[in-house]
């Protein structure tokens, strides 16, 4: 019986539930008065505004070149196409597509990107360089 009373003091009104519970009144100061809330705008600290770019990214040329051979010649041919590409302030990822179990050669698939229009100077440069060896 008493459950049920509770049951429905607390259904019908959350305060009177309360101070069943706990023996103490509950007041919810927010609750008959309108709420309203104050903006701030605080500037941001200077911690965010180091990171912040204020020149806009140049557009980018993507291209490969796949690397055939022993693992030193990939090696030597990786580290110049890195130079030529770190040179135009490109980037640079590897990737190992197949190695042959028998003679230990590997093809690896090198991704780069340079400025847009340096991509054929990269390339006639390396191939210059590849060539001569």
């Amino acid at each position: 019986m008493f459950l049920r009373i509770l049951h429905s003091d607390l259904l019908n009104n959350e305060e009177n539930a309360y101070l069943v519970f706990t023996k103490k009144r509950h007041s919810r100061p927010n609750r008959s008065k309108s709420v309203t809330q104050t903006t701030t705008t605080a500037a941001k600290s200077n911690y965010y505004n180091k990171f912040t770019n204020k020149q806009p990214k140049p557009k980018m040329s993507n291209s490969f070149e796949l690397l055939q051979g022993p693992i030193a010649e990939i090696q030597k041919k990786y580290e110049i196409l890195s130079d030529f590409v770190t040179e135009y302030n490109g980037k640079l990822h590897g990737s190992q597509r197949d190695r042959d179990p028998k003679t230990g050669l590997i093809d690896l698939l090198v991704y780069y990107e340079v400025p847009e229009g340096k991509r054929e100077e990269v390339k006639q440069k390396f191939n210059n360089i590849v060539r001569n060896d």
